[in-house]
């Protein structure tokens, strides 16, 4: 009797549903990581030519600047996603949750850090035109 009900269950719309929405979500988790790896990767390029060229303009690598600073919490948060990604155990809903982070602290960096206009890079900030 039990075969027959897990047949049942197994050819029921609700289990076909359900397989189909488990492989769209390890799609997209595979999308997400192989998009935030090359966004790493060029997000470390960026840090690092800025970095050079800091030197030239301002004499120094790093300035803790507020924009600096924020890149730098940005690429360790998505170092942490990239290693939690290595650990199986740690895959699914926690690097889904890391990863949102990075999404919502890239936002502060571009707006927030923006907004402020302070530091070294205050020419990237947004100002009134008066009229």
């Amino acid at each position: 009797m039990k075969k027959k009900s897990n047949i049942l269950q197994r050819t029921s719309l609700f289990y076909v549903r359900n397989y189909y929405r488990s492989q769209i979500i390890q799609q997209l988790d595979q999308w997400s990581y192989r998009l935030i790896s090359l966004g790493f990767t060029f997000l470390t390029i960026g840090i690092l030519s800025g970095a050079v060229w800091a030197n030239e303009a301002w004499g120094s690598y790093w300035n803790w600047d507020p924009k600096e600073t924020w890149a730098f919490i940005t690429w360790t948060i998505f170092a942490i996603y990239l290693h939690i990604r290595t650990n199986t155990n740690w895959q699914g809903a926690n690097s889904a949750i890391v990863s949102s982070i990075g999404f919502l602290i890239i936002w502060i960096c571009y707006f927030g850090v923006n907004l402020l206009g302070i530091g070294l890079h205050s020419y990237g900030s947004f100002t009134l035109i008066p009229n």
